[in-house]
């Protein structure tokens, strides 16, 4: 009767292993950190669009109530221009708005048909 010996693999991962889960576990964490650094920037955002939808109710120039905004980009900082998109709840023209913010506050609104 022969004995057969069976090798087992290594415990220890090779070193190519251990390079490619370095390498997923740095890009899950800069992921992670993207996305918690971009949380702020967005709930930002959506204040400033609320802020858009109320001057441009309180000015009366569109009837927000039929309108649905939908945001298509935002330049600046601290004092920032907000470019949305009023798109008719029925039927109806679309218009852009330019909604300039200064502070927390609404300095101008200009509205164009699109």
């Amino acid at each position: 009767m022969a004995i057969v010996r069976v090798q087992r693999p290594a415990l220890t991962p090779s070193p190519e292993r251990l390079i490619m889960t370095k390498k997923t576990i740095a890009a899950l964490t800069a992921t992670t950190l993207a996305l918690v650094l971009s949380a702020p920037a967005f709930a930002g955002t959506q204040d400033d669009v609320q802020s858009c939808r109320a001057a441009l109710a309180a000015e009366g120039t569109l009837d927000v109530d039929n309108y649905r905004l939908s945001f298509k980009g935002k330049k600046g900082g601290k004092n920032r221009v907000l470019t949305l998109e009023a798109k008719p709840k029925n039927n109806g023209e679309r218009y852009m708005v330019k909604c300039s913010i200064s502070k927390s506050e609404v300095t101008d609104l200009a509205l164009t048909v699109k």
